[in-house]
Parts: structure tokens; C-alpha cells; sequence
């Protein structure tokens, strides 16, 4: 591989993922929308074609149509696709961990959203990647991650009330961009789910990243009962387990 374009380089996770990829020594390239409008499929294809890229990972926000165009090109230029999806697509009523075979319900717009755009790829290219992330956990607020969400929570309510009883898949950003590259480099297109969480409540999570991040105040709630972690025994993605005495 020597060349990979992003889409949702003004996001999260896709600017953490393509600097795991140039550790590694491979191009990547911005898919800059105001350059390669996402419904114009013969400017897209001319995009695609000017740089070759092996592989095309899309992150980014956007129409499931868009979605389906980029899958359908990939397939007809021979380029590796990524479809960059969440454990959003389970309904969080769904008891859980979810397996690769848990039925996708979800019920809300975002979930809905996502599965909606999963179904289109596989539809217009088969032998893409599906890549289900979790709630993605960063270095700092600024960005939508755990830890901006708790520190919104702080300003907002001045505590975090976080529930014993709810087990989220949950995983490090630069854990999520290792795996990622692991699974495209050595594994064969398929669905896969990343979670890092292999025992811990949300309160347990929070109430270790406070030892990161002394600003966050954490209270034990037990309002929301839910076990959303995703479980793939394919993917060897460093658990959380392993950070606890470090976090």
C-alpha cells in the first residue's frame, strides 16, 4: 500500500488514523469536499483517478448516496474501501455485547443514518470494509470524544453523573488508528467491530480518566442499564484492562 485517501480530515479520528498510516510510510490525501463535490460521480471518479490510491477510508459525514458512489467507484478502479460506521447502529434497548450477528436496530436518526449507508456500500461493492467504531476516548476537549463530552457535562452541570450500570464500548483514539490499519493490512473485507472495553462500567471509565484529567468530578448514578460493548474476537485491539493502573 502506498497511497490511501481520508475523507473527514476536519474530524476526530480520520487526522489520528492518517498519521498511523504515514508512520507506516503511505501518502495520504485530503478528499476536500469543496474541491470533489460528493454529487458529481464523474468528478469524483476523476479525482480518484488523478492520485490511484490503493485504499479510500471514509470517515466523514455525508449522504448514504455518497457513501454508495464511493463504493461503487472503488469497485469499478480496483481500490480497497473503508466504510467508517459506529456501535451506533444497535439500539440501545438491544441487550448486548454485540456480536458480528447482533442484528444492526437502531431506531434513532444517527444509527439509522449509519446502517442506512452500511447496506448501500455492501449493495455497490461487496468486498467493502465495514469497521463499526466506539465512542472514541481523545487527549483533550476540542473535538467530539468522551473526554469533550465530559468536560461539557462539567461546565454544564458542574458533575459528571455517570451509571455503574452501563457498559459502553468504548476505545483510545490511537488504539482505534492502529487497529484500523491492522485489519485493512492483514484481514479480509468484512464487518468488524472495535471495542476496547472488556469489563468496566461507564463509571469506572470516568472515574479513571479523572486520574488524567483532575478537573472531572464524577458521581455514581444507576439511571441507565445498558451493556453496548461490541465484542470480535478478529480484532486484537488493546483492551482497557490493560490501562487501568496507568489511567
Amino acid at each position: 500500500m502506498k497511497k490511501a485517501i481520508f475523507t473527514g480530515m476536519h474530524g476526530t479520528v480520520a487526522p489520528v488514523v492518517a498519521k498511523t498510516f504515514e508512520s507506516y510510510g503511505i501518502t495520504t490525501i485530503t478528499y476536500d469536499r469543496e474541491l470533489v463535490p460528493v454529487d458529481q460521480p464523474q468528478v469524483i471518479e476523476n479525482f480518484l483517478l488523478t492520485h490511484q490510491p490503493d485504499i479510500l477510508l471514509h470517515f466523514a459525514m455525508g449522504s448514504p448516496e455518497w457513501a454508495k458512489t464511493l463504493a461503487n467507484l472503488c469497485a469499478k478502479l480496483n481500490i480497497v474501501f473503508v466504510y467508517i460506521s459506529t456501535v451506533s447502529v444497535y439500539d440501545a434497548k438491544t441487550a448486548g455485547p454485540y456480536a458480528v450477528n447482533t442484528i444492526a436496530d437502531a431506531k434513532d436518526q444517527y444509527g439509522s443514518y449509519k446502517r442506512q449507508s452500511e447496506i448501500l456500500v455492501l449493495e455497490a461493492n461487496p468486498l467493502s470494509y465495514i469497521l463499526r467504531l466506539s465512542w472514541q476516548i481523545g487527549d483533550a476537549p476540542g473535538s467530539n470524544q468522551m473526554i469533550d463530552f465530559l468536560k461539557k457535562e462539567m461546565d454544564q452541570k458542574g458533575v459528571v453523573f455517570a451509571s455503574s450500570k452501563w457498559y459502553p464500548s468504548v476505545t483510545f483514539i490511537t488504539d482505534t488508528a492502529d487497529m484500523i490499519y491492522y485489519i485493512v493490512t492483514t484481514q479480509s473485507p468484512d464487518l468488524y467491530l472495535l471495542n476496547s472495553n472488556d469489563q468496566y462500567s461507564f463509571y469506572d471509565i470516568v472515574t479513571h480518566l479523572k486520574t488524567i484529567h483532575p478537573w472531572i468530578d464524577v458521581k455514581e448514578s444507576q439511571d441507565f442499564v445498558a451493556d453496548m460493548r461490541m465484542i470480535d474476537d478478529r480484532v486484537p485491539i488493546r483492551k482497557l484492562s490493560s490501562y487501568i493502573h496507568s489511567l
